[in-house]
């Protein structure tokens, strides 16, 4: 098997500048131990893999394709360089026909639109739900101690708590509390 795989530095024109991703097209889903050892093999902070949704497609006309990012020891849910440089591949290597690209990704469907010679990523928004804090009584206290705090919300998607603190916090309040914990 033959996978063709490009180094693409991301947020620039030029060589050995930007931020550099290994990108891979796949005809079909690899194993993913597979995976695993082609981005150690690479070596860079992200290896993309772009996957034919239709075996009817190809990378020069589709539209919808998967994606998947790894590191040289695990899979992430996101990755934005990596994404731009995926693109970049279909759209300046492969010369894909489209003008919108659509991955689809375990953060959920992300768009590139090739704009000219840029391309803009449209990155998901991953609403945070505000909470009841009782929920999380013993966190915030061990996060933030007797801080007053604002807001305390969930984001499902990220799996992240997001505090806000009430307005009359500043540096000095934070510092100070910090150095109590």
């Amino acid at each position: 098997m033959e996978i063709p795989i490009y180094t693409v530095d991301a947020f620039t024109n030029l060589p050995f500048k930007g931020n550099p991703a290994a990108v891979c097209l796949l005809e079909n889903e690899l194993e993913v131990e597979l995976y695993q050892k082609i981005a150690d093999e690479m070596n860079l902070s992200e290896t993309a893999f772009i996957t034919k949704l239709k075996p009817t497609e190809d990378f020069c006309s589709g539209a919808r394709f998967g994606l998947r990012w790894f590191t040289p020891t695990h899979e992430i849910n996101l990755c934005g360089h990596a994404t731009l440089a995926s693109a970049a591949v279909l759209f300046y290597k492969k010369e894909n026909t489209n003008s919108v690209v659509t991955f689809e990704t375990l953060s959920g469907e992300l768009l590139v639109h090739q704009r000219g010679e840029s391309l803009v990523m449209d990155f998901p928004l991953n609403k945070p739900e505000v909470q009841d804090r009782k929920k999380f009584n013993d966190i915030l206290k061990a996060a933030v101690g007797e801080l007053p705090i604002q807001d305390v919300c969930y984001c499902k998607t990220t799996k992240e708590l997001l505090v806000r603190l009430h307005d009359t916090c500043d540096r000095y309040r934070l510092l100070n509390n910090e150095k109590e914990l």
